[in-house]
């Protein structure tokens, strides 16, 4: 960004400053900034980095303790810097930097019907495909339903629908939950547990690629937290120029009640895991536009500090040996589900974020960052 265009954006923020300074601390209990001192790190920021810190009182970077030398020494800042990091290493993974970009383990990561195959061609424990809509017409369908490949892409799909499952569907491109939704087919459809009917069901499965998975069961102490959403482990690993893989920033995401997906972006809780003992950390943060944080969950009232997860260690090391098999790619995110039977794989993300894990950990710069040079 220009001189002129940082002017600009500086002016405007000044103009608009209640929008940027009146907001509420993830810290009330810590001595805040004044609204003057907020304002000119907002400013700060624009002029050295070209754009505000999105994260700015997610961070807690309104405390009082929170230095702009704190700040840039602790924390990985600013993020789109980063995400193109992880993005350019995903693409030259140093341990393979002869290789240009040409062959990438992210392909999998990213088409979320490759990799349920390739997990279960690793014995890694995935929710099964029951059936793949690609441009909008079926391109696979489990082997436990059996369906004439000769109809029509419609009949092909009502004949599937004919069945008895228990599902959740959502979009192979979607991010942050979106187009995401439970299945439940038996005595009539329903589309999270509301009566519907194929006509609707089919105008969502025909507008993106779909894919349609045997729907999983969480783990009863898991439930506790939130019985509506399966409440995911989101853990990051990333690989050393020795092959090496090393797991950072564990945190779990908990749903909102009624709410059938657990995403951040939705209303869900981000709370840190303690990575030495498997169990939550004392502070969940929450979406600004859905609060701050809270020390509980609100609608359960479970409080977070101190509440183990059952199969956290399990989890971290299947991740570990996951991405050994997936060796071209440099860090993955991963989301996993824990079950009655242990972890569960859902997805993994080949461009991930390190926002929420600077939250609930603080600022990771040191930590990461000779994994990233």
């Amino acid at each position: 960004m220009n001189y002129l265009n940082k002017l600009r954006k500086c002016i405007s923020i000044i103009r608009h400053k209640s929008d940027y300074v009146d907001k509420a601390s993830y810290y009330p209990e810590k001595e805040q900034k004044s609204k003057q001192e907020i304002l000119k790190d907002h400013l700060w920021f624009v002029w050295n980095y070209g754009e505000l810190e999105p994260f700015y009182f997610t961070y807690g970077f309104d405390r009082k303790e929170m230095t702009r030398q704190r700040m840039t020494d602790e924390y990985i800042i600013p993020y789109h810097k980063f995400e193109r990091r992880i993005n350019y290493l995903n693409l030259h993974n140093p341990r393979y930097n002869d290789f240009q970009g040409r062959m990438t383990g992210r392909v999998i990561t990213a088409e979320k019907f490759y990799f349920n195959i390739f997990l279960e061609r690793f014995n890694i424990p995935t929710p099964k495909v029951l059936c793949f809509i690609k441009d909008k017409k079926p391109l696979y369908f489990n082997s436990q339903y059996i369906v004439d490949t000769a109809l029509t892409a419609k009949e092909q799909l009502k004949l599937f629908f004919s069945n008895d499952m228990d599902a959740f569907c959502k979009p192979t491109a979607g991010q942050l939950g979106n187009g995401a939704f439970a299945l439940r087919i038996g005595g009539g459809i329903y589309i999270d547990d509301e009566m519907s009917d194929f006509d609707r069901l089919l105008n969502i499965l025909l507008s993106d690629d779909y894919l349609i998975q045997e729907r999983i069961y969480q783990h009863d102490k898991m439930a506790e937290l939130n019985p509506s959403s399966i409440n995911t482990i989101r853990l990051q690993t990333v690989m050393d120029k020795d092959g090496v893989v090393h797991p950072f920033g564990a945190g779990l995401r908990i749903g909102r009640k009624g709410s059938s997906v657990d995403n951040w972006a939705k209303g869900g809780i981000f709370v840190g895991i303690d990575m030495d003992k498997g169990t939550l950390m004392g502070r969940g943060f929450i979406k600004p536009e859905f609060g701050t944080s809270a020390k509980e969950h609100p609608d359960t009232h479970i409080k977070f500090k101190g509440f183990e997860i059952p199969y956290y260690k399990e989890a971290e090391d299947l991740a570990v040996k996951l991405h050994s098999y997936l060796y071209r790619c440099h860090s993955v995110g991963w989301d996993i589900a824990i079950t009655p039977d242990g972890p569960c794989f859902i997805e993994g993300n080949g461009l991930w974020e390190i926002s929420l894990s600077q939250a609930v950990h603080g600022g990771m710069k040191k930590e990461i960052g000779k994994y990233f040079c």
